[in-house]
This record gives C-alpha cells, structure tokens and sequence, in this order.
C-alpha cells in the first residue's frame, strides 16, 4: 500500500540564487517558459542546500550532516575516506541521505560507487512574473576609502523579488528503509515518522542565507495533499497570481453637546483601499481544501503515518494554510463542512 505526501508552497523573496555570471555582472538563475517570457529558477539544489541546513539548526541533534568522517574531498569530487564506502546502517542515520538521496564512489575507482534514489522530490522553485531586468549597481567604495586606498570594485547584480512555487512530493514507504544484495535496513518506525515530521517542520520554517541576507522562505500559501493508496497530484503549475482590491471601512462616532443642550451623534465613515495578493487555484469542483494553520497540519500527517492498516484505502486528503493578507479562490473550507459533505 502506498503513501504520500504532496506539499505545493507559495513563498515571498527576494534573489535567491544566482548563475556563474560574467565578470563583474552577477546574473540570477532563470528559465524561459510557454509564453516565451524569462522567470527567474531556484534551483532544487538551492532548496535542498537550505532544507539541510535549516533543519540542522532546528534539530541539531536529529539532523546531523556528514562531515569528514563520512565524506573526502578530492579534485575528482567527493568520496569515502580510506577508500571505503558507507556502511548501510550509517547511511540511514543521516536524513540528508535517507531523504534526498546521493551517490558516493570509491576514490579512484569505477566500481563499487554507492548509490540511493531521492525519496523526497524536490521541484525547482520557479517565480510567478517574469523577470523585468531589475539591476542593483554595488561598489566597496567604503572599505577602499578606509584602507587609505582609491577606486573601488564596482559590479552589477540583478534583483527579483517576487512570489515563488515549487513542489516536494515525499514517498513514505521507502523512507527509512534501504535494500542492499538481498539485506534490508531499517530505522524505528516512530523516529521515521518524526523525521518526516521534522521535515515538515523545518520547510513550514525554511530560511535561506544569501549574500549577507537572511531570506525568510516559509509559506504564504500551502496545500498539503495525503494519499493513501491513492494516485497523487500536484497543484504547483495549477496556482496562478493575480491582485484583489480589498476596501475596509472604519465608523468613528463621537458625541457632540450643542449650546442648548442637546445631544448631537456624529459619525464618520473612513474607507481604505489596498491592493492583495490573491491566488487562484485550478482544482476539481469536486475536490475541497480544508482550511488548517501548520499544527494543525502536522497533527493530521501524524495521523495518516500511524495508519498502519494493510487495507487498501485509496483515500486522498487536501489541507491548504493561507497568510491572513492573501485571498485564494475557490476559498478554502472548515473542516466541519468537509465532513458533512461526506457523510
């Protein structure tokens, strides 16, 4: 029986990964797309750099990264030290490779490399405008000046901040778990489900730190799909961005006593207009998203993992979280219609 979790997030930053560039030109990742218009990329690798070092933060003692111990680096890449392959049982202990996979090789020889499929997949994080050529011009000339020199190193670098979607779908059953020549590994169940949990956690929290920035990557829009024994979707080319005006009127009332005596109400009306993000979702009539915050989300992933029943369910559930300031279409439901709607 099958399981997964689809998570598709909409995040808010600002150049958040950049090419080789030329020169004194820094160029930011991009990609053309349909309509023959550039949408700037984060790469899956970007993403995966800052989930590993996150969630390191976060969980410091759960979320150890290999060091030397584990890895050699050569002019040909990265390898085992002492020529000599990670055992199974080790390679379990680290989420980075248990989740996302790696390939190791022996130094110096063809053979032996050691290898595991990425049961997490991570999508690239494509921005939702396209890029307008938005340019900073930077010089050092402070540092010069106070290091009693002249001139200054003068470059270029291109800016985009923007709404940015991207995609992780994580195949439950073959995390934690690792077949070599016949013999098979496992960790405990329980811390299996804790680090999809932690996994979780750590991308409703992400950060990335770039160029002096710490980049705040956590969700303005999530929908969060759990498939048991179901086929999955995803929803990340099914999102679009469009802007909603909202008005807001504020009522002031004060009492004003006139020269006779008498009472006078006065009332004023003050309406205020904003433009809102509002973000359109292409979805079956017949499906719904439940409206959740992130606990919330967690206490139903923690749910759908100790399901342990053999019985094919072919059960799909979808949970969507929002930021206040944004408006989605079609709304998300409560939970309390969702189950009337089913009974």
């Amino acid at each position: 029986m099958s399981k997964y979790i689809v998570v598709d997030i909409v995040f808010y930053g600002n150049s958040l990964n950049y090419d080789q560039g030329s020169g004194n030109y820094q160029e930011l990742k991009k990609i053309t797309k349909w309509d023959g218009r550039q949408y700037v990329l984060v790469s899956r690798y970007a993403l995966r750099y800052s989930i590993l070092h996150h969630g390191n933060k976060l969980f410091p003692n759960k979320w150890k990264l290999a060091g030397p111990d584990q890895l050699t680096n050569t002019k040909g890449g990265v390898v085992c030290p002492n020529n000599q392959l990670l055992k199974d049982s080790e390679i379990l202990g680290f989420p980075e490779f248990d989740l996302f996979g790696f390939m190791i090789a022996k130094k110096g020889s063809s053979e032996g490399a050691t290898t595991r499929v990425s049961p997490v997949k991570i999508s690239h994080a494509i921005s939702m405008t396209p890029f307008n050529f938005d340019t900073q011009f930077l010089a050092n000339l402070d540092v010069m000046k106070r290091a009693g020199g002249e001139g200054s190193n003068p470059f270029t670098s291109e800016e985009k901040k923007d709404f940015y979607v991207y995609n992780l779908v994580i195949d439950v059953n073959r995390i934690g778990i690792l077949d070599e020549d016949g013999d098979q590994f496992r960790i405990d169940e329980q811390e299996k489900n804790e680090r999809i949990k932690q996994l979780l956690e750590t991308i409703f929290t992400l950060k990335r730190e770039i160029k002096g920035r710490m980049e705040n990557l956590s969700p303005w829009l999530m929908i969060v799909g759990l498939y048991n024994d179901a086929r999955y979707e995803t929803y990340m080319d099914k999102i679009e961005i469009s802007k909603s005006n909202v008005y807001k009127v504020i009522t002031n009332e004060r009492k004003i006593e006139k020269e006779d005596g008498t009472i006078m109400n006065e009332i004023e009306h003050q309406i205020i207009e904003k433009e809102a993000p509002k973000f359109i979702v292409d979805i079956d009539r017949n499906k719904q998203i439940i409206n959740a915050q992130f606990d919330d989300i967690l206490n139903k992933v923690e749910e759908f993992l100790e399901d342990d029943t053999t019985v094919p369910q072919n059960i799909s559930q979808l949970y969507g979280y929002k930021r206040s300031s944004v408006e989605v279409e079609p709304e998300f439901v409560a939970e309390e219609h969702e189950a009337k709607n089913r009974n």
